[in-house]
């Protein structure tokens, strides 16, 4: 008892502290977003033509991108552009809230419609007619902001398949207190399922300048969406600056290693096999200086 008691004192005075303070409930300021983690070369595969591994607080997303290729069937060909197709997938554990089956695959074909449309206007299909580009996510870990985790890991899979794009494709997500009193930038899991928040997902491609994705939860007047525009494009900024440094220093690893500024640690394992004197080499891997 003397315990149970504690621990709910110790989370009771964590909230107060949060609350005095004017942080969220993660410890975060309204306009900060999560802590971003980025791998490029998630997957080593020959099928594959680039895939990026993409984390956004304990959001983790895998998307996976094969092609510019062939289509699969004759009908899906398009004479002047590539056909682009999204599949969204979660896994069993990526959630500790139980939907049924079909409340699901609603909620994945929403989100591969949104990738799909979003990426539609910012890739240019016109440069491969005829071809097939099939962008595959999965979700590992939900904590909010599925879309904008997806969009972002999709943008830097097809970077990194070589597809050409009009921008780097960014996204963000604001929320807005029903009072009106604050902006949230990156909004988690936990604050998008309290009803006063209000939440809009943005994406954006910067350096144009332009918004190709909005969705948004409720209803804004007009000067309410403009503050919530703002500020899930103040968000979108400070990721696009992540993934262009991420992006700088993958090509810089590719760069060396083309020039051929690579040191491959060998372990040798000598053995006699039989009469023959057979050795046997074990290569423990490769480092790009």
């Amino acid at each position: 008892f003397f315990f149970a008691s504690k621990h709910k004192m110790a989370s009771f005075r964590r909230q107060d502290i949060l609350s005095l303070c004017h942080l969220r409930n993660d410890g975060r300021k309204q306009n900060e977003i999560r802590r971003i983690s980025i791998n490029m070369n998630p997957i080593s595969s020959g099928s594959v033509s680039g895939a990026c591994l993409f984390q956004m607080g304990l959001t983790r997303v895998l998307a996976c991108v094969c092609g510019p290729m062939e289509c699969a069937r004759r009908s899906d060909e398009r004479s002047d552009r590539a056909n682009l197709s999204v599949t969204v997938k979660s896994s069993p554990f990526s959630s500790t809230n139980r939907q049924t089956k079909s409340q699901s695959n609603k909620q994945l074909l929403e989100i591969a419609n949104d990738i799909q449309n979003a990426f539609s206007a910012a890739i240019l299909l016109h440069l491969y007619p005829r071809a097939a580009i099939y962008v595959n996510v999965h979700i590992l870990a939900d904590d909010g902001g599925i879309l904008e985790c997806a969009i972002n890991a999709t943008s830097l899979a097809l970077i990194n398949a070589g597809v050409s794009l009009k921008d780097l494709v960014c996204a963000c997500s604001s929320g807005l207190l029903s009072d009106g009193t604050m902006t949230l930038v990156d909004v988690n899991k936990q604050e998008a399922f309290d009803s006063n928040v209000y939440k809009m997902s943005v994406a954006t491609m910067p350096q144009r300048g332009s918004v190709i994705l909005t969705k948004l939860s409720s209803r804004f007047s007009l000067k309410e969406l403009e503050r919530v525009l703002d500020s899930a494009t103040t968000g979108c900024r400070a990721v696009c600056d992540i993934m262009a440094q991420i992006i700088r220093e993958h090509h810089a690893l590719l760069v060396a290693a083309r020039m051929g500024n690579v040191n491959v640690s060998c372990n040798a394992l000598t053995e006699a096999a039989g009469e023959n004197g057979e050795h046997e080499n074990e290569v423990d891997g490769m480092v790009l200086s």
